[in-house]
């Protein structure tokens, strides 16, 4: 089940960043009387249709949901009665043409602004950037950095919640290998770090690797369970253990979080345990003979469902939420930013500076996809604004086959006031084809290798 949501999302978010994109070049055209073809969302067979407009241009939906394209007139691909040539796109002004094809990767960073004014309005969850356990041995201890700090701003840029506060740190990593952290401790004191990291770039910026680097961890939230309910007849219920009930320690080790409560049960298959409660603001040592599970007896078994604190949970919660013109100008902000940042990752990674396992192809982006419309609106509406505008950068790039190398012929025969010759763009178009083709391949490579590495 979770494949097939996985599929769906990844269909979904596709689709409708395609369509935003492709959308740029239509309302481009319009704009500047260029008829157009054919609107297609996919490539390949097409799956439904619909012609409409006193152009009647053809509306479709594709099978392979991996891209799209606008058709326009073009007398170099059909022919063009004498009364449509002016409507032609081979027969605009290089401006306009320009405009067209700037048009879709400029509708994909139009979305993320407004994908990022919807978020910051809303308000953006996340955990505080707490540090957790500290490396004695790591530039972070010897920059003074301590457990239980909190990280409030990174280089110029304020932060709220780990997700900030890790683009922010990358961001400084591949601007000039310094990280400048402003953090406050425990007792209310603030202290300035800076952590110099110079030759280490390619090790910091590659994937899960920046904190271990850096020797630090963030702070796992210490939230105890609470039982929800009891399974009738099971050791939990023979030992008088009761909803609310809260959790505190398993053979005298303190449990932290539901996760490590389960695996300490796991361990202990046919054990008897000694099992600390909490109950009504009193403790109480029960004992508990674990049983197995049924569909695994090498697994222990007690019994009951929890959850956790919510009011302890949200000590660790932070939310970044402002007005509707504060949200719009940090939504221009941060769009610029994450333009600069893939920009300077995309560079670095082509001269072999980052590490080219940060590449992620279709697997990895549906499997983030299913990962990311589980936690919510919020959640997609950020992964989709990085994804648009990784888009649109990608677009960009000078290869004839994408946007980017389009504009670059514009501009070619601008200079030479001619056309390229058909053999030279037939030619640049097989190297862009085959460029696409390798990247493809190695991004889905990367993806293979961390579902199975």
């Amino acid at each position: 089940m979770d494949f097939l949501f996985s599929v769906i999302a990844f269909i979904v978010l596709v689709g409708v960043l395609v369509a935003i994109h492709e959308y740029g070049h239509y309302i481009a055209a319009k704009l500047c009387n260029v008829k157009v073809l054919r609107y297609s969302i996919g490539f390949g067979k097409v799956l439904a249709s619909k012609r409409s407009g006193n152009d009647q241009t053809e509306y479709c939906l594709s099978l392979i949901p991996l891209g799209g394209y606008v058709q326009l007139l073009d007398e170099r691909s059909e022919e063009v009665a004498e009364e449509e040539k002016d409507r032609a796109f081979n027969n605009q002004t290089p401006i306009k043409k320009i405009f067209i094809l700037f048009a879709g990767p400029a509708a994909n960073f139009i979305f993320s602004i407004i994908a990022y004014t919807l978020m910051f309005s809303a308000g953006v969850p996340g955990q505080k950037p707490m540090i957790g356990e500290v490396d004695q041995q790591s530039i972070a201890w010897e920059a003074n950095i301590r457990a239980g700090d909190e990280i409030i701003s990174v280089g110029d840029r304020d932060v709220k919640t780990w997700q900030s506060a890790l683009i922010s740190m990358i961001g400084e990593v591949l601007e000039d290998e310094q990280i400048s952290i402003q953090l406050i401790n425990a007792n209310g004191s603030k202290k300035n770090v800076l952590l110099d990291v110079s030759g280490r770039t390619k090790e910091l910026t590659s994937p899960d690797l920046l904190f271990p680097g850096l020797g630090f961890t963030p702070e796992s939230p210490n939230l105890k369970p609470i039982v929800v309910s009891v399974v009738p007849d099971s050791p939990a219920d023979q030992s008088g253990l009761k909803k609310d009930d809260i959790l505190k320690s398993i053979d005298g080790i303190e449990i932290q979080n539901i996760e490590q409560f389960s695996q300490l049960i796991m361990d202990r298959p046919n054990t008897l345990i000694d099992l600390l409660i909490e109950r009504d603001g009193m403790g109480y040592e029960t004992d508990v003979s674990l049983t197995t599970r049924e569909d695994n007896k090498s697994m222990g078994y007690i019994g009951l469902q929890t959850t956790f604190d919510q009011d302890q949970l949200q000590e660790y919660m932070a939310i970044e939420k402002y007005s509707f013109t504060q949200s719009f100008l940090m939504s221009i902000e941060e769009t610029n930013r994450m333009i600069g940042l893939t920009l300077n990752m995309l560079g670095k990674m082509v001269t072999g500076q980052i590490s080219s396992d940060n590449l992620s192809g279709p697997v990895g982006i549906a499997k983030d996809a299913g990962t990311v419309a589980k936690r919510g609106i919020i959640a997609t509406l950020s992964f989709m604004a990085i994804i648009s505008i990784s888009l649109g950068i990608l677009n960009l790039l000078p290869i004839p086959v994408l946007d980017g190398g389009q504009i670059l012929f514009v501009c070619i025969e601008t200079v030479i006031r001619r056309p390229l010759p058909e053999k030279i763009q037939m030619a640049f178009q097989q190297i862009g084809v085959t460029a696409l083709l390798f990247l493809m391949v190695f991004a889905l490579y990367n993806d293979l290798a961390r579902i199975f590495g």
